[in-house]
């Protein structure tokens, strides 16, 4: 698609966020979004007929600028999504979780650097955050931040044969949860699609950046991360990385009993994104033939995935559905997993966190949510020394507050 310039007029964006059952975090993340300065924006909040407070939530902001939706029964996460979508009138759309949040200021730094280029979608590596209520609680309030400013020029058919090779993640794809993407190229999908959806998927986050792939040519990719990922207690991705995966009532367990799509047979889903981007990428080859998607590299997904079996928790799971494809190809599964891979696997950080990044864990008391999480960041990012002294004003002063809370309370107990 080719990239154009918007003159004389600021475009608007469509912020969309599907939620259910999630108005303890769904707060903090409409706070991020209704405090953003920029003008011309919508925020659409598409409610999968929660049963908790999470209308009484929206509502409370009083915001011109939030359109709610209620899907009027339970339906699957991607159809969630499809009925969001189907909302939007902005020039751009984004999709953000609800215990995720915006960066103060980003959506201005966004929007002009858009409007600026005329490029179709720029995409960002976000900010990790992982809340106080995070199962794993070695995870809890820790915080990865990229303080590299820089834009990159990036070709879509190069990087998506470096996420098909399994040599880089599919957050660099121009996801619609992870970047902002022009209209145009949403509408392209769905009309390109044999049933005239955009999302035919499982994971509709992995799904948007393997087929836009194939209608953006080439897009902006960020260092600069607009957006915060939050890791809360609710998380999809957080529970079914967790051993208590078989838990009747997590979120994972959730999702999967309400999914109705199947992914090829020749797939066996497990525990690691590797499947799920091989599921995405045939869901796509499938309902969209005309985009051109070719026959994956089977052997090479097999190797990822017995590579990953080593260093797993999940080792026997990766490892069975690697064999299971192996077989259904009468392919050779290359290797094996030792006995004691799982129990020699050390605890490391999330996905993404690496030395790279300034990896820390926020002090108690002054980092609660994801909002204190987005103003932390914007403090460390800011150009402005104004606008860092006043975040940094803040910061400090709840933590004082909370080490003579913590004075108080030793003072009495003596």
């Amino acid at each position: 698609m080719s990239e154009k310039k918007v003159q004389d007029k600021q475009l608007v964006l469509s912020i969309i966020i599907p939620t259910r059952e999630r108005a303890d975090t769904l707060f903090y993340t409409l706070k991020t979004c209704v405090d953003q300065d920029y003008d011309q924006f919508e925020i659409i909040v598409s409610d999968n007929f929660s049963n908790d407070n999470t209308r009484e939530v929206v509502e409370s902001f009083q915001s011109p600028k939030i359109r709610y939706f209620n899907t009027q029964a339970r339906v699957s996460m991607s159809d969630n999504w499809e009925f969001a979508l189907s909302q939007a009138a902005g020039d751009f759309i984004t999709i953000i979780g609800d215990d995720d949040g915006f960066i103060p200021g980003a959506i201005s730094k966004a929007m002009a650097l858009l409007g600026k280029t005329g490029a179709s979608a720029l995409v960002w590596d976000k900010v990790e955050y992982c809340w106080p209520d995070h199962i794993n609680p070695e995870f809890r309030n820790l915080l990865k931040v990229c303080l590299v400013d820089a834009v990159y020029y990036v070709r879509s058919s190069q990087k998506l044969r470096k996420v098909m090779n399994f040599r880089e993640g599919y957050t660099r794809l121009p996801c619609l949860y992870n970047a902002i993407i022009r209209r145009e190229c949403v509408e392209k999908i769905k009309k390109a699609s044999k049933n005239k959806r955009f999302f035919n998927s499982i994971a509709p986050d992995a799904h948007s950046g393997i087929v836009l792939s194939r209608v953006i040519d080439r897009y902006l990719w960020s260092r600069y991360p607009f957006s915060v990922n939050g890791a809360s207690r609710h998380s999809n991705g957080t529970a079914s990385t967790n051993p208590n995966l078989d838990l009747k009532d997590s979120p994972a367990q959730k999702f999967i009993q309400e999914n109705k799509i199947q992914f090829d047979q020749r797939l066996k889903l497990a525990p690691t994104v590797i499947t799920t981007v091989m599921g995405e990428y045939l869901q796509a080859r499938e309902f969209n033939p005309g985009l051109g998607f070719t026959e994956p590299d089977w052997n090479t997904y097999i190797k990822a995935l017995v590579k990953e079996a080593r260093t797993s928790q999940w080792s026997l799971q990766i490892m069975q559905s690697a064999v299971h494809t192996a077989t259904a190809l009468n392919l050779k599964c290359p290797g094996s997993v030792p006995k004691n891979a799982a129990a020699s696997r050390k605890n490391s950080l999330p996905s993404g966190f690496d030395e790279d990044w300034l990896t820390l864990r926020a002090p108690a008391g002054t980092i609660n949510n994801v909002e204190d999480a987005c103003r932390f960041a914007g403090c460390l990012l800011s150009d402005s020394p104004k606008f860092k002294r006043s975040l940094r004003i803040d910061m400090l002063s709840r933590f004082y507050r909370q080490l003579i809370s913590l004075l108080k309370q030793l003072y009495r107990s003596l």
